[in-house]
């Protein structure tokens, strides 16, 4: 097996994901930055995991990180808000 034959994006994709999943708490961002807008960087190494591990293309790969990163915006908001729906 040659290594031009590997699919290195996709390797490099899954390393970056989990390096920067452990990268941002020791980063000494937390104090500069909410506690939300941590919780939406958290998003990034999630897609970068998942488009290394499946063949699906960035397009649809892009859809995780982003939909996460917008619920987890959505409920902060809606908790900053004050507003009690149950």
């Amino acid at each position: 097996m040659q290594f031009s034959s590997w699919r290195w994006n996709r390797i490099l994709a899954f390393f970056g994901g989990v390096g920067t999943f452990f990268f941002v708490p020791w980063s000494g961002l937390s104090p500069a930055l909410p506690a939300w807008a941590i919780d939406v960087l958290r998003a990034v190494p999630l897609g970068l995991c998942v488009y290394g591990f499946t063949e699906q293309p960035r397009k649809v790969i892009v859809l995780v990180p982003v939909g996460t990163a917008l619920g987890i915006g959505v409920l902060a908001l809606y908790r900053a808000s004050g507003l009690q729906l149950f």
